[in-house]
């Protein structure tokens, strides 16, 4: 009984056979929208490849109008410094280079939108004007560069720090602290806590000194914020400087007065008459 039952099975097509079958049937009715559908997954891979290529040189293209713009901040001013090597190009003086710079980062964001070039270029411009003295205008730009950059742009953290300062230069302490206590959740908790005591020895707050003093306790392998809790100290401990008085000026021989006339002299009295 089994082996005729086994015979029977045998017999019976097999189901890769009868999948199989069916779907060269379905192909073969379908031929025609088959290879049209094929002909468009072909077309897609080929139009996402080329917008990955195109992307890739146009980030390129944007890389390298960046490095241009950045290269004009390290040129050096005429009659400052060392003199310029053979043939380095010079600019006459700092507020034409700094004009140069700005103009040349404003031109990669408004020529490469969408691409990491623009968004650092983003970046340095509100450097640059936090530099100049432009808080506001510095604060704009950070701002609209965090929230635009990717969270692992390596100039997000500068950048929130450089916005803590741009905001307080505009004396608003309190979204000063919010801004550099966003500085703990992009991993920089030492910075966080040095700019808390920085700030609250700006207002004069009792326990400032303690704060400096358990930031450079509590990060001591942080070299650079304890080098500066330790200059905030420093200058903490210094006594305030009191009112300054002037040197009286030196008389010169036309300040002097002139000597009186012999006969502008007073007499001298007669000696009294003996009685």
């Amino acid at each position: 009984m089994a082996e005729k039952i086994d015979r029977k099975q045998l017999k019976r097509p097999d189901e890769f056979q009868v999948v199989a079958g069916k779907a060269m049937e379905w192909l073969v009715a379908r031929q025609r929208q088959v290879v049209t559908g094929a002909v468009a997954v072909a077309a897609v891979a080929l139009l996402a490849w080329g917008f990955s290529a195109w992307r890739s040189s146009r980030d390129a293209k944007a890389g390298a109008q960046l490095s241009e713009a950045l290269e004009l901040a390290s040129r050096p001013i005429m009659g400052e410094g060392p003199p310029p090597q053979a043939g380095q190009e010079t600019f006459a003086s700092k507020d034409e280079r700094d004009k140069a710079v700005m103009e040349a980062l404003e031109k990669v964001r408004a020529g490469n939108p969408g691409t990491i070039a623009a968004m650092t270029a983003l970046a340095e411009v509100g450097f640059h004007k936090l530099a100049a003295g432009d808080a506001a205008g510095a604060q704009k730009d950070l701002e609209t560069f965090l929230a635009a950059a990717a969270k692992d742009h390596p100039l997000r953290a500068f950048a929130q720090e450089s916005l803590g300062y741009a905001v307080e230069a505009q004396k608003k302490l309190d979204e000063a602290r919010a801004a550099f206590e966003k500085l703990r959740d992009l991993g920089f908790p030492a910075r966080a806590d040095y700019q808390a005591a920085r700030l609250a020895l700006v207002e004069g707050k009792p326990d400032a000194k303690a704060q400096l003093e358990k930031v450079a306790k509590d990060y001591p392998k942080e070299a650079e914020v304890v080098r500066e809790a330790n200059v905030r100290l420093e200058l903490a401990s210094l006594p305030p400087l009191g009112p300054t008085v002037a040197p009286a000026p030196q008389q010169t021989p036309a300040d002097k007065p002139a000597p009186k006339p012999a006969a502008q002299k007073q007499a001298k009295k007669p000696p009294a008459k003996k009685k």
